[in-house]
């Protein structure tokens, strides 16, 4: 996949992902080898706006670089989110709460699209995607406490198998493979490479599969 065309990806993500609104369909995907039934049993709810930005040179999406201090994930590349709060109507607001105040996004900006396959972590968080694009002209405001760095990544090239690599590591006692998206410095991996791959293989894999 060299190029992505922002209309298609759309209409691909509002024709195979699950809609904002209305019954959850898509499997649920992660760790879940990972967690004993305990573990399960006390899953916390979370959520993470994948923000999309229509760019003049290509849309992108906007992804942070989580404080060294945080007690999960600390230092590791994200997109904007967290958990959802007892507050929080449902994702989709908790998404939207956390959006604006690690980066400044504006609720009432963004075009909701659609949900992506929940993504159940290592560290029992059960983490749904949502769909969204930003304004052309959106300025992200990190809020320091909550953002180390914010970075935009061309969707092209995160929605191509060929940018993503394939690593394995011990955890808990345990061979792990996840997938690893080196980008200009920037190490997307863990559970934010495992959303955009779980994004990627609905939207385009079976294309990619029969063009090569």
């Amino acid at each position: 996949m060299s190029f992505v065309d922002l209309d298609d990806f759309l209409a691909r993500a509002r024709l195979r992902l699950d809609p904002v609104e209305g019954r959850e369909r898509l499997p649920e995907g992660g760790d879940i080898e990972f967690l004993d039934a305990s573990a399960i049993e006390n899953i916390r709810p979370a959520a993470v706006l994948v923000p999309i930005i229509p760019r003049p040179g290509g849309p992108t999406a906007l992804l942070t670089h989580r404080p060294d201090t945080m007690p999960t994930h600390p230092g590791q590349v994200a997109f904007p989110g967290g958990k959802v709060d007892p507050a929080d109507a449902d994702e989709i607001e908790a998404a939207l709460r956390e959006a604006e105040e690690e980066v400044g996004v504006d609720p009432s900006t963004v075009q909701l699209i659609a949900r992506g396959s929940p993504y159940l972590t290592g560290t029992a968080f059960r983490i749904v995607p949502v769909i969204g694009v930003l304004p052309a002209d959106f300025e992200p405001k990190p809020d320091p406490t909550e953002v180390a760095d914010v970075f935009e990544t061309p969707l092209s090239f995160l929605m191509s198998a060929r940018n993503h690599h394939k690593r394995s590591a011990d955890w808990g006692g345990q061979t792990r493979h996840y997938f690893e998206m080196p980008y200009e410095g920037h190490r997307i991996w863990g559970v934010t490479a495992g959303i955009i791959r779980a994004l990627y293989e609905r939207l385009y894999e079976s294309e990619e599969e029969t063009e090569a």
